[in-house]
């Protein structure tokens, strides 16, 4: 009798020590994947010198060790791409005229900061897209996803949007 009672009590604490590194585990991972990075735009304000007109950039990636991928202008609009080793690719377009997408695609209105209005797109064609406008210019970062629009939240999108200067 004694013997099961030793049994069921190591089986007992077996079963608290996964289930609580299952917490802690899924605890971190909430954690860090809310987690802004500081991005060093020092490689892409150079090449905005040559860009036709003046536009703000972002401070703040949800992704570490975002490089320039990719950069182009012209009167009408700066793209420009970062993506880091694990192969995430974000893309920035900032244009003079209003970004048009479908009507039969999904939008929500959300606030950028305390009073900018702007647009989430949770899925189109294999992107994690938010809009705004702040001046004359209008705004448009794409999350290019590899497997899920998970790999990033609406809240990064949001707090990267926030960081542009």
């Amino acid at each position: 009798m004694e013997r099961r009672g030793k049994v069921k009590k190591k089986k007992i604490i077996i079963f608290a020590l996964l289930l609580g590194a299952i917490i802690v585990i899924l605890v971190g991972w909430s954690v860090s994947r809310g987690k802004m990075y500081d991005y060093n735009y020092s490689e892409v304000a150079k090449k905005l010198e040559t860009a036709p007109f003046n536009t703000n950039i972002p401070t703040k990636v949800p992704f570490e060790d975002m490089q320039l991928y990719d950069f182009g202008s012209n009167n009408q609009k700066v793209e420009f791409t970062l993506f880091n080793v694990d192969k995430e690719f974000l893309t920035v377009n900032i244009l003079k005229d209003e970004i048009e997408y479908p009507k039969e695609i999904k939008k929500e209105n959300i606030k950028i900061g305390r009073d900018v209005n702007g647009k989430y797109i949770p899925e189109h064609s294999g992107k994690r897209i938010i809009l705004w406008q702040h001046g004359d210019l209008f705004y448009e970062i794409a999350f290019s996803y590899k497997l899920t629009p998970i790999e990033i939240s609406k809240e990064q999108l949001i707090k990267m949007a926030e960081s542009f200067k």
